[in-house]
């Protein structure tokens, strides 16, 4: 069982990433959740549009390097226990990122701001976040340097 889940999520796709070639689905942003057991075994959880990524590594070297690409790139982390609350109906179509994740920690979400907002509300913490930054800063190191950056990347606050 997953002890603490984290939600990573990455800003909306600008006009400028659109004409690139970016889904019209990226226009509602992306997030991903990752997490790990009393064992030290991490699960990271990524619901994209081409298909969903599953990676679980228990080598804390791994860990740390995927750690420190989501903190490179997700605009804002939440961090939250499960809920334990189940459904009946397991997920709801359609079947997008935000669903998928909601349904990780027991919750409902249609967009990645809606489930943001209800992690929020539901007592997740924000760990990092690069909100109303200028896009330079976003993502980097110096941009955590403000103290949006509230953990090390790679290890939960209580030590695991």
């Amino acid at each position: 069982m997953i002890l603490e889940w984290y939600f990573g999520f990455h800003p909306p796709a600008g006009l400028t990433e659109l004409r690139a070639g970016a889904s019209f689905r990226a226009i509602f942003g992306h997030v991903e959740a990752w997490g790990y057991t009393a064992d030290r075994t991490w699960m990271f959880f990524d619901p994209r549009g081409a298909g969903t990524r599953i990676r679980i590594t228990h080598h804390m070297e791994e860990v740390e390097e995927t750690m420190a690409r989501r903190f490179a790139t997700c605009q804002t982390i939440l961090k939250i226990a499960p809920t334990g609350r189940e459904y009946r109906l397991p997920l709801f179509p359609p079947m997008n990122c935000a669903t998928q994740c909601a349904h990780l920690v027991g919750l409902r979400a249609f967009t990645p701001a809606g489930l943001r907002r209800t992690l929020l509300a539901n007592g997740a913490e924000l760990i990092y976040g690069t909100e109303g930054r200028p896009r330079s800063e976003e993502g980097t190191r110096e941009g955590a340097a403000d103290g949006a950056l509230r953990e090390p990347p790679g290890r939960p606050a209580d030590g695991i």
